[in-house]
């Protein structure tokens, strides 16, 4: 059960603007719900990894060029020294429940500046590297990736769609990467395939469903509507995690 709920929880706040770590820790106030373990890690990130590559099973194959190639690099760079460098202080954060709700906030503001439309940006080697200083950003607990991402490109001027679509198959590399570090450190002794199973196919169901809400509020441009739900959020958050403190 355990699975479903986080394979639930991760393939929504994965892909729909609102973080997956901000609602991981919410989870463990709320419910108690501990940190998923290794297995559960690697199938979370495996079912919304296949979700990306099944969603724009299309679309990738047009970026079989050198150009795109090129633009999928450098937009790689930035999450890959970022998260080299500052892993241990990234995963400290983690540690403090106020610093990572307070991030859902920051990302709620950051949706809201999607309302400014701007036209005529073009997706090059610049504005891939901008939108890849926005991933890195989203490593921080409470930021979200998709929502960070995406924002920036749109704010660079860049079509929807092609800001949608970018900001997914950029993060393919990232969710590898991520699945890549975890299965060093996985042990296969302890594997449960249950645990597994289930992980992978709710992350992956739920993570389709996500993707197509999604894109559907970026084409309607209705992504304000994520911020009133995360002020919600990290305001509720907050208060609950400090009267649960409280010695009153």
């Amino acid at each position: 059960m355990k699975a479903i709920i986080l394979g639930i929880v991760q393939g929504l706040t994965e892909f729909l603007p609102i973080s997956s770590s901000g609602h991981l820790v919410l989870l463990k106030i709320l419910m108690g719900l501990k940190t998923p373990g290794v297995i559960l890690e690697v199938s979370l990130h495996f079912g919304t990894l296949l979700a990306i590559i099944t969603y724009f099973r299309k679309r990738i194959l047009s970026y079989l060029t050198k150009e795109r190639i090129s633009l999928i690099i450098i937009g790689t760079l930035p999450i890959f020294f970022v998260g080299l460098l500052l892993k241990d202080k990234i995963e400290l954060m983690f540690t403090n429940p106020i610093l990572v709700l307070s991030m859902l906030f920051i990302t709620g503001s950051m949706l809201l500046l999607t309302l400014k439309e701007k036209f005529g940006g073009k997706l090059n080697i610049k504005t891939a590297f901008i939108i890849g200083i926005a991933q890195s950003v989203a490593l921080i607990p409470g930021i979200s990736r998709s929502g960070f991402t995406v924002a920036t490109a749109l704010m660079l001027g860049i079509e929807r769609e092609e800001s949608f679509e970018f900001s997914f198959i950029l993060a393919i590399p990232a969710l590898l990467g991520a699945f890549t570090l975890e299965l060093i450190n996985f042990k296969f002794i302890e594997l449960n395939y249950i645990q597994l199973i289930n992980g992978t196919i709710a992350a992956f169901l739920i993570g389709l469903f996500a993707l197509w809400v999604f894109y559907k509020s970026i084409k309607k441009k209705n992504l304000y509507y994520f911020t009133y739900y995360l002020y919600f959020v990290s305001v509720t958050g907050i208060l609950l995690f400090l009267s649960s403190r409280s010695p009153f």
